[in-house]
């Protein structure tokens, strides 16, 4: 019974089969389906993502090569790129995304939990860009010459996981991506870089009781309405109170804190825009 020890197969047993089944059974995946189900259709594609192979002759090269396994997982014969390609096309997307919940959920039950001196959920959001050849892809044009799709994630501390994914066009915004397609958790904590500095976002995640920490844009500018005492040893230069700008902006934005500090790692003090005062 040794197959029962591959790594495939110790993939396979976290799938929620009964829920699989019913979000198969709910899109009429294997309606027109003979001989290569959805259940085989996922098998394969995980077998890919854990082999490292890149290319549909790749996928059909390798299960050739473990045929006399295979059977074990439910292939009963050669998969075909063909075939494998066919089914990549027509079956809808939305079972898949159903299969990733019910393992978030499964996930979130059994990872560790860490401890933090605050109580809110913590979570970060950013994007990466993945590259595709754009002459096999001319839909994901990302810029003059080069294709790709931007992947949005949030993760989540409590257990490490991404609890969001989110795929684009690489030339989608990220702000207008978090805007557009991340909920908000109410009285969490959001990190994000500069690619997510929008303050009508930052107003709707106060609104939330949430709290956001970001880097500062070097075109920011503001005037200091209050100060806090800066922590010993901490490396805090700063702990303002601001406001954005001047004129139409002052007073319509959420409460605003910036913190100056000195990068110890990189003997750097990084730029907090440009401070105005009112004559």
């Amino acid at each position: 019974m040794a197959h029962y020890n591959t790594i495939l197969n110790q993939l396979l047993v976290h799938v929620p089969r009964h829920q699989f089944d019913r979000l198969v059974k709910t899109h009429k995946a294997d309606r027109y389906s003979k001989t290569f189900s959805t259940w085989n259709q996922l098998t394969v594609m995980l077998y890919a993502q854990a082999s490292g192979k890149e290319s549909l002759r790749e996928i059909e090269q390798g299960l050739e090569t473990q045929e006399s396994k295979t059977y074990h997982v439910g292939l009963t014969g050669p998969v075909r790129r063909t075939t494998l390609a066919d089914a990549n096309g027509r079956r809808k997307w939305e079972i898949f995304r159903g299969v990733f919940g019910e393992l978030l959920t499964r996930c979130r039950s059994v990872t560790p939990k860490h401890k933090f001196r605050f109580k809110n959920p913590l979570y970060s959001i950013d994007s990466t860009v993945i590259s595709l050849c754009l002459s096999l892809f001319p839909w994901a044009r990302y810029r003059t010459a080069k294709g790709g799709l931007k992947l949005h994630y949030q993760l989540d501390y409590a257990g490490h996981i991404p609890s969001l994914l989110v795929i684009t066009e690489g030339r989608e915004n990220d702000v207008s991506v978090a805007k557009k397609n991340m909920p908000i958790e109410p009285d969490s904590i959001y990190c994000f870089d500069r690619g997510y500095v929008d303050f009508g976002y930052f107003r709707r995640l106060h609104e939330m009781g949430c709290t956001f920490v970001t880097r500062v844009k070097k075109s920011l500018t503001y005037r200091i309405t209050g100060q806090q005492e800066c922590l010993k040893n901490r490396g805090v230069l700063m702990d303002a109170t601001i406001e954005r700008g001047h004129g139409e902006h002052v007073g319509k934005d959420c409460p605003l804190r910036l913190i100056r500090y000195y990068d110890k790692e990189n003997c750097h003090v990084p730029p907090i825009g440009t401070q105005w005062n009112p004559t």
